[in-house]
């Protein structure tokens, strides 16, 4: 959901100034509107109302007045099934199926889904409903390759949890929900097989379980 817009008041090379209306924070991903294309870029700096982006690509095109629209969200990788063996740029985007759709002579403004929705992968279950959770328990396990992932609780999650629901053992896509959870409150929260994680968050994981 997008949620602040601005207009870019500067340009010097890749830094592009904006000056906006509402709330935006550090890292925050926003996208400048250039003809028929919106080019990622991350705020990397804000002073008052005006901040600094950070564009990943060209900024050819660009002029003062175009609309920027910032997304709410941090610069995120996916992580989950399917990831290893693949071949990314710097945006996760995988670059035979960028090559696919763009030619060798990529073009602006196109990002792919990281990791494939259509794709099934055999999902184990290692809990069971009813059982207390929280963020970084195992819910259940996926094996790819000689690799095995562990479905977790996500991290963003704080506090205890209980398992609502959770699939059986059966092949699943990465963005169906595996698991259900209820916070106490009455919220169900779904969890899935794959989660985005922000790039410049550090996630330390001991042996004996979460480093908080």
């Amino acid at each position: 959901m997008i949620g602040t817009k601005g207009k870019v008041v500067a340009v010097n090379g890749n830094m592009v100034g904006v000056n906006f209306d509402g709330i935006v924070s550090m890292n925050e991903v926003a996208f400048v509107k250039v003809d028929d294309s919106q080019l990622k870029s991350e705020v990397i700096r804000i002073k008052g109302d005006e901040c600094q982006l950070q564009v990943f690509e060209m900024t050819k095109g660009i002029s003062v007045g175009d609309e920027v629209e910032f997304s709410g969200d941090m610069l995120s990788v996916e992580l989950g099934p399917g990831l290893l063996g693949q071949v990314y740029d710097g945006l996760q985007n995988p670059l035979p199926k960028l090559a696919e759709e763009a030619g060798y002579f990529l073009e602006k403004g196109i990002y792919l889904d990281p990791l494939s929705s259509e794709k099934k992968w055999d999902f184990t279950p290692l809990v069971e409903k009813g059982a207390a959770v929280e963020r970084g328990s195992v819910l259940g396990s996926v094996p790819e390759g000689a690799f095995t992932h562990q479905i977790m609780v996500p991290f963003n999650l704080y506090g205890s949890y209980t398992v609502k629901s959770i699939k059986e053992a059966g092949s699943y896509g990465i963005k169906e929900t595996i698991a259900e959870l209820d916070d106490g409150k009455g919220n169900s929260i779904p969890v899935t097989m794959s989660f985005r994680w922000p790039v410049k968050k550090l996630l330390i994981v001991l042996k004996s379980g979460l480093n908080r």
